[in-house]
């Protein structure tokens, strides 16, 4: 397994700024979830006509990009956002190719009215087409989130999908703390298809909700996961989520990054 980090724990940050703080903590893979002010990365120079440049400057550091975070859902009622979130996953395989990334994360969605069996009809559907969407050497990977935290149905989603190159990403963080799974449970629903990975660990506040927090002060069982996986065979990236740019009160990635990376590596 190696260890990537995701584009969120640095807002505002060039990405000259990002490259060098990753590999000075001896992580190995970037994962774009926005760059600056722009969350579609697919829009930006850096990745359209400075591509090149971009992709020479991430070499030079030593990095691979792991993985390209979209925004896009697999379930959605709508028809016409559905269009959109197929024609981002084709973005996203454009630059997959040209950077030889694996994975597109994708979300699940929100339910909304919909009953569960039904929207897991549309979303297997979904996923088919965002695979072809994405090319047959990239992964089109759904993360436990939104109401997708519950590791079966998901999995259920994914084989009814039927094709090779469509899997999970399995935040480590969210069937634990919100589905209220057990690693064990997780994993012997996920295992099989479990594609990447997100690492992040929080702990519960007084009024019951959570804050996240570095890995040792919080009660996500991160380490059962990661020896669950690493018992599997699961030898993709281990990426540690540090959503700084959604909750800017989290320390800085200068601190973060170290912590993670100490933590990690222990485990492996």
């Amino acid at each position: 397994m190696k260890m990537a980090c995701t584009t969120l724990a640095f807002p505002g940050r060039p990405l000259e700024g990002i490259l060098e703080l990753l590999a000075a903590n001896g992580y190995e893979g970037i994962d774009f979830r926005g760059l600056g002010d722009e969350m579609e990365v697919w829009r930006l120079d850096e990745f359209t006509s400075g591509a090149d440049r971009t992709a020479e400057k991430i070499a030079a550091a030593g990095l691979k990009v792991s993985a390209f975070s979209s925004g896009a859902v697999m379930f959605d009622s709508n028809p016409d956002r559905r269009k959109k979130h197929l024609a981002e996953v084709g973005e996203y395989g454009r630059l997959c190719r040209r950077f030889g990334a694996p994975i597109i994360r994708v979300f699940g969605g929100e339910l909304g009215d919909t009953p569960l069996d039904q929207a897991m009809d549309q979303a297997a559907d979904t996923l088919k087409r965002m695979a072809e969407k994405a090319g047959k050497d990239v992964t089109v990977a759904v993360e436990t989130h939104d109401d997708w935290t519950a590791t079966a149905p998901l999995a259920d989603v994914v084989a009814k999908a039927g094709v090779p190159n469509v899997g999970v990403l399995w935040d480590l963080h969210h069937p634990f703390r919100v589905g209220g799974e057990t690693p064990a449970e997780s994993y012997a629903n996920l295992g099989a298809v479990t594609v990447a990975v997100h690492v992040k660990s929080s702990r519960t506040t007084p009024d019951g909700k959570h804050e996240y927090c570095m890995p040792e002060e919080g009660d996500v069982p991160l380490a059962e996961m990661i020896s669950l996986l690493k018992g599997g065979g699961y030898d993709g990236y281990l990426t540690l989520e540090w959503e700084k740019k959604w909750h800017p009160e989290l320390p800085d990635a200068e601190v973060a990054l170290p912590a993670y990376a100490e933590f990690l590596k222990k485990l492996l």
